[in-house]
């Protein structure tokens, strides 16, 4: 396979069409969110914005004090779209000094209260942390002097210490979800009882350009579109973004918040949300401390094993991780280069610029938000860990892991490695080449890794494998080679496995004279001047490769090269019997995957369709969850009603989640042999173009059954694979016939032949 879809961090929400149309309710007077009712106010009014929901709160307060003094003290770090509203009310306004950690002195605040006699306090808890911790106290005071408190917790929306003592509690819920439109104010005091305005058209508009992102990231035709033409759908649906926040900024009157996002926001999990943040904030925390490029803003005493933030305002969930950068337009292309979309929050406004203390210039001129939100997990954090860290270390060559960087048991033969593995390529190409490189150290060899960027240094990592960071461009390899020949040499390294679809002939052309070529070649889209070629796809018949290698390199092809890890290998799992094993716990179980992404949301589908039949409410599903899976939360709500479907997460041991089960449902790739190796009987899909390939041969001698394509007949596929897993639990000769099969495919040793032949070049 090519690699999973591309993949972006950071940068607007998206919003997948189909969800969306699934998730509209009619929410009614009774709509409210568990995170707005915990500020304990009486009334609470949603809205189209953070800014209309200032502006509703603005009218309320002057119907409510006609008398009041319409001065409002603001801090002098703020997003200037807050001043809008208040301009517009014809109020005058005041600033006072925030400091590098982001809080207010409290003399200085005093100070200006005395001398501004504000008939309205804005204060505003930075980055989902109690900045305002020290001076809450002061609230009631200032209270009972006449002043108005507005607490805006557009950065603060889960602090459970915001809102108390203030008369107005505002926000914005776009920041926090993926909604075309989202804010909201609560108050003690009721709210004005004009009319708003409707926001539908608005929030329509919004949709189309959040779900033009979802089809830019993984819609189902992005494989037909060039490079150029996913730029440039980019850079529209960012442009009408630009013009839909211009016309936010413009308008002025007050809408209510859309039955669109009502209908997402009802089915949203706030408490999943916070803690996603709170781990995601614990990780980047931990990896990034103690760096001299970038400082964490705002500090954290201890990351628990939940993540949970304990900084100076306590457990709360982060809007984003704030750094310093002392290069801050360097440090922003730089992960900009990496599809890491880090914002600046925010620019000094017209109202502002004139004002501002050293330390507020230096806030304005280096603060960097980097994302962190409930869309990504820990793969994401680890991405966005790496490139920051390959930015402190001045982006240098080598990454070095162990002591000795090319120790060894032996003074063995030094292999290197190229292979990547990122948010574009998949990490099937690392995992691969690990379980090669493993067996290649086992012989006595030392191996090196050699990729274009960091992503992949955690695999390798773990893995024990040590690596050399080119730092070039993944999808340019040929620009890398002079770097590359420069690192081979210094490693003495004389022999070169490549695994990317990215090499050309003339990459390889290119190194010949260095070091003898093995090639692991997938797709026969070109001849390459290799030594040793290895095509371990049963479909590699279809290719001429015996005509066109003949003389000139080792070829190794079929499924005896199949490189599974040790787990697979039938040494290690074949008790010699082809009779069903135990099932667990008494009850038959099923394996079911889809890949770490499921686009297709084929995981669900199955599942739905399988508890609504009896004979399959009897069996458990042993459901794997990628890390990609955008339908994670569907899932998590079918497994809490049906007790036979139990999810797994992060599978390190994947042979020993498999082995009990009496059969399996997958897509097609990989794991095809991995079930092979282990001899399950399984029925299987297909959801790439390039899996046809794997149709011809398995669904063939009784190997598997095949169920379909997924993506362009669902519902008969779906059909199929729960009447195939029928006819496997209820045909014992079936299974026999399928095990006999399966046994013939591959032993799982293919990594140990192909070692093997690297080291007899």
């Amino acid at each position: 396979m090519r690699g999973k879809k591309d993949m972006e961090i950071g940068s607007i929400y998206e919003i997948n069409p189909a969800w969306a149309e699934s998730k509209k309710v009619e929410a009614g007077d009774s709509f409210g969110l568990p995170e707005t009712a915990k500020y304990g106010k009486r009334y609470c009014c949603y809205t189209a914005s953070g800014r209309e929901a200032i502006a509703l709160a603005l009218r309320s307060l002057e119907q409510k004090r006609p008398g009041i003094s319409k001065k409002c003290l603001l801090p002098a770090y703020m997003c200037d779209s807050v001043f809008f509203p208040f301009e517009r009310a014809g109020w005058e306004l005041h600033f006072y000094h925030i400091n590098k950690e982001l809080m207010a002195e409290e003399e200085e605040l005093r100070s200006k209260i005395e001398q501004v006699r504000p008939g309205l306090l804005f204060v505003h808890p930075y980055y989902g942390v109690d900045t305002w911790k020290p001076m809450r106290s002061l609230f009631l005071k200032w209270r009972e002097q006449g002043i108005c408190i507005m607490e805006d917790v557009t950065q603060a929306y889960y602090l459970a210490e915001a809102g108390a003592e203030a008369d107005y509690v505002v926000g914005s819920l776009r920041k926090w979800y993926p909604v075309p439109d989202g804010g909201f104010v609560a108050s003690d005091e009721s709210l004005s009882d004009g009319k708003l305005e409707d926001s539908e058209s608005y929030a329509g508009r919004r949709m189309e350009i959040l779900t033009e992102k979802w089809e830019y990231l993984y819609g189902g035709k992005e494989m037909e579109r060039s490079a150029v033409q996913k730029q440039e759908m980019k850079n529209g649906f960012l442009k009408r973004n630009r013009e839909m926040e211009e016309e936010l900024d413009r308008y002025g009157g007050i809408r209510k918040l859309s039955k669109t996002a009502q209908g997402i926001l009802c089915m949203t999990d706030e408490e999943y949300a916070g803690k996603r943040r709170r781990e995601n904030y614990g990780y980047l925390y931990g990896r990034l401390c103690g760096k001299t490029k970038f400082t964490p803003v705002l500090g954290m005493q201890d990351a628990g094993a939940d993540g949970e933030v304990q900084g100076a305002g306590g457990g709360t969930a982060p809007l984003y991780f704030a750094v310093y950068a002392k290069e801050r337009k360097e440090l922003q292309e730089f992960l900009r280069m990496h599809d890491i979309y880090a914002p600046v929050l925010w620019p000094a406004g017209a109202e502002n610029e004139d004002i501002l203390s050293e330390e507020e210039q230096y806030i304005y001129q280096h603060i960097l938000a980097l994302p962190l939100d409930q869309r990504y997990g820990t793969e994401e954090m680890q991405s966005i860990a790496d490139v920051m860290e390959a930015y402190e270390y001045g982006h240098r060559a080598e990454e070095t892991f162990t002591d000795n960087r090319f120790s060894a048991d032996g003074a063995g033969q030094v292999i290197g490695i190229r292979a990547d593995a990122n948010e574009t390529v998949a990490t099937g190409h690392i995992m691969r080449c690990i379980t090669i490189a493993k067996q290649l150290k086992q012989r006595g060899a030392r191996v090196v890794f050699f990729t274009a960027d960091v992503y992949a240094r955690g695999l390798l990592k773990q893995a024990g494998m040590d690596m050399v960071c080119l730092h070039s461009e993944w999808n340019h390899m040929e620009n890398e080679i002079p770097l590359l020949r420069e690192e081979l040499k210094k490693a003495d390294c004389r022999k070169l496995l490549v695994d990317s679809y990215q090499a050309g002939a003339e990459y390889f052309e290119r190194l010949r004279d260095l070091c003898r070529l093995v090639y692991i070649d997938d797709c026969f889209e070109d001849v390459y001047p290799v030594d040793l070629l290895v095509n371990y796809n049963a479909y590699h018949v279809r290719f001429p490769y015996e005509e066109t290698y003949r003389g000139k390199t080792k070829l190794l092809l079929g499924t005896s090269y199949v490189p599974l890890r040790e787990e697979f290998q039938k040494g290690n799992t074949d008790d010699g019997n082809t009779e069903d094993r135990n099932t667990k716990d008494g009850t038959p179980h099923i394996l079911l995957s889809s890949g770490g992404g499921d686009r297709y949301n084929a995981l669900t589908g199955i599942l739905a369709k399988a508890v609504q039949d009896e004979e399959l409410l009897q069996v458990v599903f042993d459901t794997v969850v990628g890390n990609f899976n955008g339908n994670a939360k569907e899932l998590e709500r079918l497994a809490e009603h049906y007790p036979n479907i139990r999810l797994h997460r992060n599978v390190e041991h994947m042979a020993e989640l498999m082995e009990p089960c009496l059969a399996a449902v997958s897509a097609a790739g990989t794991m095809l042999f991995e079930l092979s190796a282990l001899e399950i009987p399984s029925v299987f899909f297909v959801s790439a173009d390039n899996q046809q390939y794997d149709r011809e041969f398995f669904a063939v001698e009784d190997r598997m059954l095949f169920a379909g394509d997924i993506r362009t007949e669902r519902e008969e596929c779906l059909e199929r694979i729960c009447g195939g897993l029928k006819q496997i639990l209820g045909d014992g000769e079936l299974r026999l016939c399928m095990k006999e099969a399966l046994h013939k495919v591959t032993d799982g040793r293919g990594a140990e032949r192909i070692a093997k032949a690297v080291l007899e070049l």
